[in-house]
């Protein structure tokens, strides 16, 4: 009983195969494309307009969202870990239900926004 052999494999000092230098020579192309489609003067002024749009920074000192979106980033992962473990000594075994859970909930009302 002969067993065939087995298919060559690209080893040092081999030719890579021809249709691994297509794709090498078509992203070369490509990124040549790309690079000579794009309109290049003006560009430094167009980024420097686009990075500062706004002209007065709002200054409301009774606004508490800043602090409120640190407190909620200290908070909400102690809250959760602590739940996980407090249920998880009553043999629960749903945390990624409850954390997939608050995703969903949180990407359905950013969706609903969105609308």
């Amino acid at each position: 009983l002969k067993v065939p052999p087995a298919a060559p494999t690209p080893f040092k000092g081999s030719p890579p195969p021809p249709i691994a230098e297509m794709m090498r020579i078509l992203l070369l192309v490509c990124s040549a494309a790309m690079a000579l489609a794009q309109e290049l003067r003006g560009a430094v002024e167009t980024v420097a307009a686009a990075s500062y749009p706004m002209k007065e920074v709002p200054t409301d000192p009774t606004t508490g969202l800043a602090l409120a979106a640190l407190a909620s980033a200290i908070v909400a992962p102690i809250v959760g870990v602590g739940v996980m473990l407090y249920l998880k000594e009553k043999g629960w075994w749903g945390g990624c239900a409850l954390i997939s859970g608050l995703i969903m909930i949180a990407w359905v009302f950013t969706a609903y926004l969105a609308f």
